[in-house]
C-alpha cells in the first residue's frame, strides 16, 4: 500500500488527468489493453484507481447536488400548499 501513496496519477494536474481520461472511457476496451502493454500493470492499476476514484467523487458531488436541489423544490413547493 505505502507504493499507492506516490500515484502519479493522482496527483496529476486537473485539465491533464481530464484530458487522460476522457479519452480512455471514450476508447474504453481498448484503452486497458494499450495501457497494460505501454506502461505495465502496476501503472494501469494506479491509473483505473485514479480513475474509479474520481468516478465515485463525481457520483458523490452530483447525488449532493441533486439531495440539495430537491430539498430547496420541494421547500419552495410545499409554502404554497400551507394554509
Amino acid at each position: 500500500m505505502e507504493r499507492d501513496s506516490n500515484n502519479p496519477f493522482a496527483r496529476m494536474g486537473i485539465i491533464r488527468f481530464w484530458i487522460i481520461s476522457t479519452v480512455f472511457w471514450l476508447f474504453f476496451p481498448v484503452s486497458i489493453l494499450i495501457c497494460f502493454i505501454t506502461i505495465g500493470s502496476f501503472k494501469t492499476k494506479q491509473l483505473l484507481r485514479a480513475l474509479l476514484c474520481d468516478f465515485f467523487q463525481t457520483l458523490a458531488i452530483i447525488l449532493i447536488l441533486m439531495c440539495i436541489i430537491i430539498y430547496g423544490i420541494y421547500n419552495h413547493i410545499s409554502g404554497f400548499f400551507n394554509t
